[in-house]
Order: C-alpha cells, then structure tokens, then sequence
C-alpha cells in the first residue's frame, strides 16, 4: 500500500518546479498552501459547485477578517506523487459525475499551466447537495391574501 504523508504546517515541505533556465542558478518553490489555493479556486468555478467544505479553523479565520487558504481541498504526497482531495457541496439537479470530472480537469488545468506540476490523483468527495433557494410568495403585507379596496369619502 502506498504511503501518504499529509502536510501540515509544523512539517511543510516546499515544492520545487522545474524552471528549464541553465543560465541564472536557483529554485522556484512553492508551499503545499499555493497548490490548494489554486486548486480551490478552480473548483469554485466549475458550474454547478455550490461551495467548498469549511473547516472549525476556517470558521474562526473568517470571523476576524481573513479568508480560508485552500478551503476544501487538501494536498498530500504519496510514492505516486501529489494526491488532491477535493470536498465539495454542489447545487441540486446537478449531474455529479459529470461535475465531478469537470473538477479534475479544472484542477489538473489550473495546477500544470499554472506550476507545470502532475498530479497522479485528484479526488472529487461530494459532502453534500444544496437543494435549491425557494422564494416565499406569502407577503408579509397582506398575510391573508385579501384584496385591497381604496374607500373614496364622497
């Protein structure tokens, strides 16, 4: 069975991407937080994603001003390579595995063009679906729905 280390911050480990320039020395590093933020965002523009899953962390973060890195996906190295976890909520009346796939593709897109790094996996885990927002037709001015009539003084 393959190994898997997940990363956390006490332990994170930069990748390093091939930059193909000989003429100046050096590395181009990026954290583990870089690729899930990329895959994060490519996710949230798939249609049909209603949101990602959120975390207690995540929760706290927000409420004093900053937003979640790489919220609902997670990123771990295994003898394959670099495993992504998607975890997703999606809109009612979606085809999932349709939408499934359109995630690895945004995903695997995103982080070659954008890292020219392979994935060897990315999994799509859908953690629940979001039954569409209905209107209420009752108003709150005329509770009973009884027909307003003007009175005229003569």
């Amino acid at each position: 069975m393959p190994r898997e280390t997940k990363h956390s911050k006490q332990a994170t480990k930069n990748i390093i991407l091939a930059t193909g320039n000989s003429v100046v020395g050096g590395t181009t590093q990026v954290t583990p937080e870089v690729i899930e933020v990329v895959a994060q965002i490519a996710t949230q523009e798939v249609s049909g994603v209603y949101s990602m899953r959120g975390t207690l962390s995540d929760r706290f973060t927000n409420a004093f001003g900053s937003s979640a890195r790489g919220k609902g996906v997670e990123l771990t190295h295994s003898d394959e390579g670099l495993v992504i976890d998607a975890y997703v909520f999606l809109q009612y009346g979606v085809v999932v595995p349709k939408v499934a796939l359109e995630i690895q593709n945004a995903i695997q897109s995103q982080i070659s063009s954008m890292t020219d790094l392979h994935l060897s996996q990315i999994n799509v885990h859908v953690t629940g679906i979001v039954p569409e927002k209905v209107t209420n037709k009752i108003d709150p001015d005329n509770l009973f729905g009884e027909t307003q009539t003007a009175e005229v003084d003569d």
